[in-house]
């Protein structure tokens, strides 16, 4: 049963109810004591839906009681946040304290009314898990191994690739050396498959032999019985283990029987680090070029069985099939492989071949599916499959297999990667997610568990890494440094995470998202996201308890939103390349007091209101790519940003107020015009308020100055060593109308290299041309892991220099 984990959440909820008990607030006694209530009722809670999300299928009531549970988690949140920061501490002195109270009765009565109401729910649903409450004991379905007879359509290059790494590697790095291969690939794209093709051409070469599935139950007894008996029947060894011998007994056999011996061992679908290092002890290194094939999901395994130290191994990512070789075997698994078809099936099939995406496994059980329609299929069934295929993934059991290696690979997810995956159904379908997008929505809905040595933010991006070396989602928009800025969900994962997000009633999809999945309306929604695919839509949410929303996307062209829907418990607002956004929709902003994450990325909004201001919980702000130049000055009152991603807005005065900002996105310039004294002094001044981010971890500037009016870039280097001998990490400068070179000239005589910024890991410079040497005290950073010096116009002698003076970091990056 996919029920949320919600620990986040629940943690945060934990330590709001025990400050609202705490003086600060003086709250009623009778509202004390529901408060504790609901306190000590969360253990129960927590408990109860951690026994459902470790359940693989339960009753149906079961599952309306945990999604109860959830509801009622949620409603408590929402109450207590509401109150505290529509009510807030009592201030210091009676005459205050007295004036705060009447000032602030109503909420009190509200919240009294709340509590009483969240009580007798509590006690309600406290019912629902009782010790005595029995719950299906947790289980896993078994993963069947990939297909091994598919058609070998699209297997000829891969086969021949790997054979020929495999048979190169042993030359080239001293013959003899045994050898480890690792395939690694998303669920049904044929590693598999792969790995047999090559056992199968390499065998006769070698003198033992065996192929063994280890699968998600690792039971290395069995495991090394399997490989010992295909050993010994591949020497014309007829004798089998005893039964009752020992595994260490087994290992030690094993390792007698190959020590002398060329051998070739495939270990197919590996899960777990753990299970290849208690398997390779049984394989003996000799000189006699034995080779070991492994096959998994997930990128981590893949590494730590071909270490880079250990030359002759290699990883190898298995690719999806090309559109040629994906027709050819979806066609020939209907029609046979003649090539003869109907061709008003043409345009249908060219959508469902989009939504396999190179998926052998997809096409292979779907094509099964349409060959059922009959000798004359007719296209408008097939185009009942392509609109239903997330609901034929999850019920038809044609589509068993296909269901099975994806939801094996989902089952396999800890809680909370379970539900950062469902998050990622309020995306558009095939739509390129941005890391840094994702992550901060994750920190901002509750998903993510900091801990005393990791910020959030950083425990997200972790979380991001793992569903990426899981092969749950894919890495796209890799830099020249091997870091990923986004990602993309497979369109038949989306499927099947839309459909599960559908029955949790985790997202609410209106409008034209292309999911395939028809979304119902909700009575009560939390997160919402809306696809408005032109002006002349429509977004009808009429029908919807907007009430409870927590989380508001939306995509498209909004022309006909009138204005930013008043949802006073919302915690998310992304409108991220949205087409008609205006400042006139956005009158309202002021009252969503909860906000915690606001983007206008992408959009041709040109101002932002002054009640900006009144956003006292918003962590993230995203102005990139936008036409807005000038923050209001009511920004700087938000003391919890941390994120300020300002893009071409000028750095304001009061920036150093914001003293919780983490990341700083901002231009800092002075313009040739009336005011341009005025203007400079200014931004002077604000650069210098940087010294008072004493967080401020990464810093992006774009530095602008007008070369007629003498302005020099003195006061950037004693801030920059300032900030990094604090907690500033990142640093990338863009310096239009410099040269990197008179930058570089600048720091030196600032006296950097006694006391160079050390905590810097990463130091990007754009300018204009002019090197005369790279400074020395830029290797004498400890922490630095990548430079990147990027000029806008190289001359010869730069190039020179650059090479002549090249500190043999990780990466140095000069196009």
């Amino acid at each position: 049963m996919e029920v949320l984990a919600l620990n986040g959440v629940m943690d945060a909820l934990a330590e709001k109810l025990k400050a609202l008990l705490g003086r600060e607030y003086a709250l009623q006694a009778g509202v004390c004591d529901g408060i504790d209530f609901l306190q000590s009722e969360l253990k129960g809670m927590r408990a109860f839906l951690q026994d459902c999300a470790g359940c693989q299928s339960t009753t149906a009531l079961a599952k309306h009681r945990a999604m109860e549970v959830q509801e009622l988690v949620y409603d408590v949140e929402d109450a207590v946040d509401y109150f505290t920061h529509r009510v807030g501490p009592y201030p210091a002195g009676i005459p205050d304290m007295v004036k705060h109270f009447v000032s602030t009765l109503m909420a009190r009565r509200q919240i009294t009314q709340q509590v009483r109401r969240l009580r007798d729910r509590a006690l309600e649903v406290s019912k629902w898990y009782d010790p005595s409450l029995q719950l299906p004991v947790p289980g896993r379905f078994e993963l069947l191994p990939e297909t091994t007879e598919l058609q070998m359509v699209g297997i000829d290059g891969p086969r021949d690739e790997v054979i020929a790494k495999l048979t190169a590697a042993g030359p080239e790095y001293g013959s003899g050396h045994r050898r480890v291969a690792s395939m690694v690939g998303f669920a049904g794209v044929g590693k598999t498959t792969l790995a047999m093709a090559v056992y199968r051409s390499l065998e006769d070469r070698f003198q033992c032999r065996a192929f063994v599935t280890v699968s998600r139950r690792f039971d290395i007894r069995r495991v090394l019985q399997d490989i010992l008996q295909q050993v010994m029947i591949s020497t014309g060894n007829s004798s089998t283990p005893e039964p009752s011998i020992a595994t260490w007994e087994l290992m030690g056999k094993l390792r007698d029987n190959l020590k002398d011996k060329r051998y070739l061992i495939v270990i197919d679908d590996l899960w777990e680090k753990s299970a290849w290092e208690d398997i390779s002890r049984a394989f003996p290194e000799n000189t006699l070029d034995s080779v070991i094939i492994t096959t998994t999901r997930n990128k981590a395994v893949a590494n730590a069985c071909c270490p880079r130290y250990r030359p002759g191994h290699f990883v190898y990512e298995v690719a999806s099939l090309n559109d040629l070789d994906s027709r050819t075997l979806f066609f020939g698994r209907i029609f046979g492989f003649d090539n003869d078809y109907p061709h008003e099936l043409e345009e249908v099939s060219a959508k469902i071949l989009k939504k396999c995406a190179g998926l052998p496994l997809a096409i292979v059980c779907i094509s099964s599916l349409l060959a059922t329609a009959g000798p004359e299929p007719e296209p408008t069934k097939w185009e009942k499959v392509y609109n239903s295929l997330g609901s034929e993934i999850e019920n038809n059991n044609g589509l068993y297999r296909l269901k099975q290696a994806l939801k094996v690979g989902y089952d396999d997810l800890p809680p909370h990667l379970k539900i950062c995956l469902l998050y990622l159904s309020a995306f558009p379908e095939d739509c390129k997610i941005g890391r840094d997008r994702l992550t901060r929505r994750w920190v901002a809905e509750g998903f993510v568990d900091g801990t005393p040595n990791r910020s959030m933010q950083e425990v997200a991006e972790k979380y991001f890494s793992e569903l990426i070396e899981r092969s749950m989602v894919q890495a796209v928009d890799v830099d020249c440094f091997g870091e990923i800025h986004a990602c993309r969900i497979h369109d038949v994962i989306f499927d099947l995470i839309t459909m599960r997000s559908f029955e949790e009633n985790f997202v609410t999809l209106i409008g034209d998202h292309g999911a395939g999945v028809t979304s119902a309306k909700r009575h009560n929604v939390r997160r919402l996201s809306l696809g408005c695919g032109t002006a002349t839509d429509g977004l009808d949410w009429s029908g919807l308890n907007m009430s409870h929303v927590r989380s508001l996307t939306v995509y498209g062209n909004i022309d006909n939103l009138e204005s930013v829907p008043l949802c006073r418990f919302l915690r998310i607002l992304d409108f991220e390349c949205c087409e008609g956004l205006n400042s006139s929709q956005l009158k309202n902003i002021g009252e969503l007091i909860l906000l915690k994450y606001l983007s206008f990325k992408s959009t041709w909004i040109s101002e932002l209101p002054p009640q900006i201001g009144e956003l006292r919980c918003l962590e993230t702000l995203d102005l990139t790519q936008t036409n807005i130049r000038e923050l209001p000055v009511e920004v700087t009152r938000l003391q919890r940003l941390i994120n300020l991603l300002a893009g071409s807005a000028e750095l304001p005065q009061g920036i150093g107020n914001m003293i919780s900002l983490q990341i700083l996105c901002i231009r800092a310039s002075s313009k040739r015009s009336k005011e341009v004294t005025f203007k400079k002094k200014r931004s002077k001044e604000a650069v210098n308020e940087l010294l008072r981010l004493t967080n401020l971890r990464k810093l992006m500037m774009t530095y602008v100055e007008s070369k007629s009016q003498g302005a020099s870039l003195d006061t950037l280097p004693s801030i920059i060593r300032e900030l990094g001998n604090r907690k500033l990490q990142s640093l990338h400068l863009n310096l239009e109308g410099y040269s990197i070179g008179l930058f570089l000239q600048i720091l030196d005589s600032n006296l950097l290299i006694t006391t160079p910024p050390d905590r810097l890991q990463s130091l990007r410079i754009t300018g204009e041309h002019g090197f005369e040497k790279v400074p020395t005290w830029i290797g004498s950073l400890s922490h630095l892991t990548d430079l990147e010096l990027t000029v806008r116009m190289m001359y010869e002698q730069d190039l020179e220099i650059l090479s002549k003076d090249y500190l043999g970091l990780s990466d140095f990056d000069s196009p």
